[in-house]
């Protein structure tokens, strides 16, 4: 693997998307304690990043109420981590069982995972309905997410009742650490194969879903907030050089080889590094 230049026009631009579209944390007080106590932590989407987030506000919910809330690992199976996420005879996991084995490694946390989903929108779904078997609809919840996923996720969280109607709406909590642009593009999650691309395309997808309002209204709230001229810009930038389909009909089969060679050539490095980052983080909790 040879080293990403972050310094370049295409990382500067991810980089303000990222920080752009970042749904700030709101569970925390000043003082860095909960200010709920969270019946469920939720780790969702794609990078087990999100499990140590989830395995870290579960600590503190331990230390401050005296109990672990259930973490709910929710995830399907993405176009990525299908072919990253396999056990060691070859057999294919979903997203949220990735997320739970790396959960259950950092600490004897109960977990359960919700793997039905094929995007955002069923996920959100699959928690409202599971909360609602569980007679806890209006318990606070907090989604630990990624700061990529997060106003993505924020955003639809607030469209779930219009989306899903006769839903309760979820009372929701994020926590969301800032991360640089190389603490994004950690190689244990797949995002710097093929020289970062599947990142770049990410950060591309993101402002296509979150900043140019094509899915308001139709799988997520209107924007929260105004977006400048330089963001526009900078996603723009991405939009054009990194084109967001890479299913079938490709719209950049270049770009879609480059990730596949990229996955089948490096998926057992990537399996090491997140065995290195889960020691690190139990150190870190």
């Amino acid at each position: 693997m040879k080293e990403i230049n972050f310094r370049t026009q295409d990382w500067q631009d991810a980089q303000t998307v990222f920080d752009f579209f970042r749904q700030e944390t709101d569970c925390l007080d000043r003082a860095g304690r909960l200010i709920v106590e969270p019946c469920y932590v939720v780790a969702i989407g794609d990078d087990p990043l999100s499990a140590y987030y989830a395995a870290t506000i579960a600590k503190q919910a331990r230390r401050q109420f005296g109990k672990f809330p259930k973490i709910l690992c929710v995830g399907g199976y993405g176009w990525l981590s299908k072919h990253l996420n396999r056990l060691g005879d070859g057999t294919q996991i979903s997203e949220g069982t990735k997320l739970r084995m790396t959960a259950l490694r950092l600490g004897n946390f109960p977990a359960t995972v919700l793997d039905r989903s094929n995007n955002l929108g069923a996920g959100i779904e699959e928690i409202i309905n599971y909360m609602a078997w569980n007679n806890k609809a209006g318990y606070p919840i907090i989604f630990c997410v990624t700061q990529r996923l997060s106003k993505r996720l924020e955003r639809t969280v607030a469209f779930s009742t219009v989306q899903f109607p006769n839903t309760q709406p979820l009372n929701a909590y994020y926590y969301v650490p800032g991360e640089d642009i190389k603490e994004v593009c950690q190689f244990y999650n797949g995002m710097a194969l093929a020289d970062g691309l599947p990142l770049l395309t990410e950060a591309a997808a993101v402002y296509d879903r979150v900043g140019t309002g094509r899915y308001t209204n139709l799988y997520m709230a209107e924007p929260d907030k105004m977006v400048p001229k330089y963001v526009i810009q900078a996603g723009m930038h991405l939009m054009e050089r990194y084109p967001l389909r890479i299913h079938s009909p490709l719209v950049a089969p270049r770009q879609y080889l480059k990730m596949y060679f990229g996955l089948r050539n490096h998926r057992k490095e990537v399996e090491t590094a997140l065995e290195q980052k889960v020691f690190d983080w139990i150190a870190r909790i």
